[in-house]
């Protein structure tokens, strides 16, 4: 989750400092700039992911059952979604303080509705609806999977799958608000 706030602040940043509407009008196309925004995130959420397998086998002595593979893969798709929400809050923000309420807006409930303090079955149904969208629920999921049941491909491949369809869309709604307010 730190990969929102930072993909979040970064661009809500730029737009305080008025540099965000020098890069806009750079030679970059806005595809380029979105990639410009998302992979430092990405690779951070990456470092965070290693820190906190190792935590858990060695620490905690979880034992990793599954495929080491199968998990960065998934967490390289998630970190994508992710990422991808975080642009969207940053597009639609005017301010660095309108993107931290948006993200923690964003955070809190996806923390609360992933499955991980209260079952998914557990909650009504309308309110299971609702974590369908919800990227966390997804990769939680693989996370528990892998690490305590060996999750095989085709299982892990159907949480990982929601997963890009949430960053195609979140991605593709950031690049529309980017070209948008730049016209």
């Amino acid at each position: 989750m730190i990969g929102l706030i930072v993909t979040g602040l970064s661009v809500a940043r730029e737009r305080e400092l008025g540099t965000f509407d020098q890069l806009m009008v750079s030679p970059l196309r806005t595809h380029e700039i979105l990639i410009g925004k998302a992979l430092p995130p990405i690779m951070i959420g990456c470092v965070h992911i290693t820190i906190y397998v190792l935590a858990t086998i060695f620490i905690f002595g979880v034992p990793l059952r599954g495929s080491l593979l199968l998990l960065y893969g998934s967490a390289l798709v998630f970190l994508a979604a992710v990422v991808g929400v975080g642009l969207f809050i940053s597009a639609l923000s005017a301010t660095q303080q309108q993107a931290i309420l948006g993200c923690f807006l964003f955070m809190v409930p996806a923390t609360l509705l992933s499955g991980f303090a209260t079952p998914i079955a557990n909650m009504p149904v309308w309110l299971q609806a609702v974590t369908l969208i919800n990227p966390l629920r997804y990769f939680l999921a693989v996370t528990r999977g892998v690490f305590l049941k060996g999750m095989a491909l085709p299982d892990v491949a159907r949480n990982t799958a929601p997963l890009v369809l949430i960053a195609a869309i979140t991605l593709t709604a950031a690049a529309w608000l980017f070209r948008r307010r730049t016209e």
